[in-house]
């Protein structure tokens, strides 16, 4: 029989109330919907207190007793060293029952995944599904878009030829070497939106060729696996509306994230006061809905600027409703007039597509994963030369959305249509039988 063995650091919390990420969700849903096929085995290695999924194979590593969302940047490195180990080892201690002949690793992380040197030299295929580009994350975030991240792999790469990359720190070495070897042993690799791909091909090319990583990367988009609201959530909905005071000539703008500094949630409340001081929504009732909780490395001190950010608007209303889960995320998604994704780096955007399912229009800043899955009648794309100039840039395309309500009504129309046509169902069986494919 084959055998997968899904190697996730995030999966094993409780998702209706962690606040881990798309790329926990995803591993959540490639588990649930792999484990229903009794052809073949599957065993998954993940960091959590919780079986993902009833009667699943699963295995608990490098257990952090506090969790994972609130730990800082060194904390979080020594986590990925420690599941990096213990996960290795794991899979290398049971060769003889996951033999390299009949069994896939999927690595579901990159800097959090096991050492890929190490299992493919023991003859392990291994696919990896890339939730972030770390390379490209930590230029955004870190370096402010200074250099290209293809040339920072290849300042990575010339000084790893030179033997001078041992003087990197070790929260370096988990973003360039980690991705390094990710690319390099990896012998199929799930990105979800060619733009990634297109980055990918940039900085590694020339590692693995142009034309061996070409045929290596598989573009497959998430999709959606929301439920459509029942009763129950249209009455949460109306509850909302008479709480919050939501009226007919009320405008809802909605975002939903982790709070965290790549979301630019700081941007999107900078360009409502922009808006505010300009006289441009004068008179007019909005409000604001910023749905999520900080976590991660600079999540607390993030969600601090957040909110001092939204106590300096006047006219706006600004609510901040925690972490949703599922079926209050539906109940929320009904209050909506238009759903914001203001990212500075999103390498899909999950939110983005379940608020397209939910009938929301969409305005987002031109990331990644967006442009595959946004269709010019449904929202509308920002380009941000850079963040400084992303506030005016929303603030306009705001004023342009929100003065025509029908027009936003039927590109919300548009959205549910285009997302309704991605189902989860389908990008998970394309990267199991992409996993399942490499065992000979």
């Amino acid at each position: 029989m084959k055998r997968l063995v899904f190697v996730a650091s995030h999966v094993g919390y409780p998702m209706d109330r962690t606040p881990l990420g798309g790329g926990a969700m995803v591993g959540l849903q490639l588990v649930k919907h792999w484990k229903t096929d009794p052809s073949w085995s599957l065993t998954v290695l993940g960091s959590g207190p919780e079986t993902p999924v009833g009667g699943c194979d699963y295995h608990r590593l490098a257990e952090r007793p506090e969790g994972l969302v609130d730990l800082g940047e060194m904390d979080y490195a020594r986590f990925c060293r420690d599941f990096e180990t213990e996960t290795t080892e794991w899979i290398l201690e049971r060769a003889d029952r996951y033999r390299p002949q009949d069994t896939v690793i999927v690595v579901n992380d990159v800097s959090e995944g096991p050492a890929l040197a190490r299992l493919a030299e023991a003859g392990y295929p291994i696919l990896s599904i890339w939730h972030v580009d770390v390379v490209d994350y930590f230029n955004k975030l870190y370096l402010r878009r200074i250099v290209a991240p293809e040339r920072l792999t290849r300042l990575h790469e010339r000084m790893r030829s030179l033997g001078f990359d041992w003087i990197l720190p070790d929260v370096l070495n988990l973003v360039f070497e980690k991705q390094r070897e990710t690319v390099y042993h990896s012998q199929r690799m799930i990105v979800p939106s060619r733009a990634m791909a297109d980055t990918l091909m940039r900085c590694y090319g020339e590692l693995v060729g142009y034309e061996e990583l070409s045929r290596r990367i598989v573009v497959v988009p998430w999709g959606v696996w929301a439920d459509a609201p029942g009763p129950a959530d249209e009455n949460r909905a109306a509850e909302l509306r008479e709480y919050h005071e939501i009226n007919d000539d009320t405008t809802v703008l909605m975002t939903l994230s982790r709070i965290s500094p790549e979301k630019g949630v700081h941007l999107l409340l900078e360009a409502l006061r922009l808006l505010e001081v300009n006289g441009k929504i004068a008179g007019k009732d909005i409000r604001l809905f910023i749905c999520g909780e900080p976590a991660f490395m600079m999540g607390q001190a993030y969600g601090r600027k957040v909110r001092a950010a939204a106590a300096k608007l006047k006219q706006v209303k600004v609510i901040f409703p925690g972490y949703l889960d599922a079926a209050a995320k539906r109940a929320y998604f009904q209050l909506g007039n238009l759903f914001i994704s203001p990212s500075i780096h999103e390498s899909y955007g999950l939110n983005v597509v379940e608020a397209m399912h939910a009938g929301l229009p969409v305005l987002a800043s031109d990331h990644y994963g967006v442009r595959d899955t946004l269709p010019p009648d449904a929202g509308r794309l920002v380009h941000y030369p850079t963040p400084k100039k992303a506030p005016p840039l929303l603030a306009a395309a705001l004023v342009e959305m929100l003065a025509d309500r029908a027009k936003l009504k039927r590109m919300g129309d548009a959205a549910r249509e285009a997302a309704s046509a991605m189902p989860f169902s389908a990008a998970a069986d394309a990267v199991r039988l992409a996993a399942l494919g490499l065992i000979k």
